[in-house]
């Protein structure tokens, strides 16, 4: 077997979506884009920030694919070219002639990207992350946070916490009796600190402007990694034209303290949410010392929303820690970081472990997954 790596162009549009079928017919669900231009994150002139599509070709024939967004980061404060790649598919997940495609791809981003960097992947113990491992890639998970707003329908709903069966009998009785509501709003009163202070205003707005460009300039050297977060950037992470899409910004006294990117959605048959309006803290930026105030503004928004229960991943202790300060519960966490070793050893270098750096869901295939239409 003969495969080569390279960027997808328009002739092989054919060619992706027979891929694409055969992996449906085989039960996967994996697909990958159809079009050479992405959807989300096209290049863009005078822009550092766009993903490009990488397909695994077997002469003409698509065997696998990824995807490669190149987006600077600031390291110890210093911006540096880096890029992260996801949606790795290969037909060795259904085909065994092809199990070799996978690590082609791996080597493939990592002679392409060596400051990259993989990040969700279903968590640090998943397939993919137990590939990485073997390239010198070390998974860790980023902290995962869930704070129940509506007990009963969380009891009644919550797939993920009632995969044990003698679990989700005791959370039905709970919903049935009123126990869960009772101690939702128990432990949201318990856990939940002071409000956001005199003089703090929440806004809501459409974009960002040079307020997040100052705040950028003041803040990116508190952290040891951290993706690209000026106005420009955001605005192409989180265009306006795309549905579901909330972004606050936090002042007080006159002085922007940080902004949140929120999103919510009413799911339905989810395999983890059931039928539950969920709300997420996708990205929020800002001086460790604020991260209170602004998760704070981010919670009471999603809350005033009406969701049913809210999540976010964060990875920076004074943003865990905000979270907590919310009412916020951590659970185990199915999203990680995988730093390629030549990145892993420039965070290294400055924060050994790893303890300021600065990721969340607005890190890595953006606030829809693979998909720009899903939550």
């Amino acid at each position: 077997m003969s495969i080569r790596i390279q960027r997808f162009e328009a002739r092989h549009s054919g060619a992706v979506g027979n891929f694409n079928r055969r992996l449906a017919a085989a039960g996967s669900t994996w697909q990958f884009p159809e079009q050479p231009v992405p959807s989300w994150l096209a290049r863009a002139e005078g822009s550092p920030v766009f993903q490009e599509f990488l397909l695994a070709l077997e002469g003409e024939v698509v065997r696998g694919a990824y995807a490669l967004q190149h987006r600077p980061a600031a390291i110890a404060g210093e911006i540096e070219p880096v890029e992260t790649w996801y949606l790795p598919i290969s037909e060795g997940a259904i085909d065994p002639r092809f199990a070799l495609v996978a690590m082609q791809i791996v080597r493939d981003a990592l002679r392409r990207a060596p400051l990259s960097f993989c990040i969700g992947m279903n968590g640090a113990a998943s397939p993919l992350a137990l590939l990485l491992s073997r390239f010198g890639y070390a998974p860790r998970p980023v902290p995962f946070f869930v704070r129940i707003e509506n007990g009963a329908r969380f009891a009644r709903e919550a797939r993920y916490v009632r995969k044990r069966r003698a679990l989700a009998g005791l959370l039905d009785l709970a919903a049935a009796t009123g126990a869960a509501s009772l101690g939702a709003a128990a432990l949201r009163l318990a856990l939940r600190r002071p409000g956001l202070g005199r003089g703090t205003r929440v806004e809501s707005v459409a974009g960002f402007g040079p307020w997040a460009d100052a705040l950028w300039l003041a803040c990116h050297a508190r952290y040891s990694f951290v993706g690209l977060r000026d106005a420009a950037t955001l605005n192409r992470v989180y265009p306006r034209e795309r549905p579901r899409l909330r972004r606050l910004r936090i002042e007080r006294e006159g002085a922007t303290l940080g902004w949140a990117v929120l999103q919510s959605a009413q799911m339905s048959d989810n395999p983890n949410f059931g039928s539950l309006r969920v709300g997420r803290i996708t990205d929020v930026f800002g001086a460790p010392e604020d991260a209170a105030a602004v998760v704070r503004a981010a919670a009471d928004a999603l809350a005033a929303e009406g969701v049913d229960v809210m999540i976010s991943n964060q990875s920076h202790p004074a943003w865990c820690a905000a979270l907590r300060r919310s009412a916020f519960l951590r659970i185990p966490s199915n999203f990680a970081f995988g730093p390629a070793p030549d990145l892993a050893k420039r965070i290294d270098a400055v924060d050994p472990a790893r303890r300021r750096l600065h990721l969340n869901r607005g890190d890595g295939d953006g606030p829809w997954g693979h998909d720009p239409r899903s939550f």
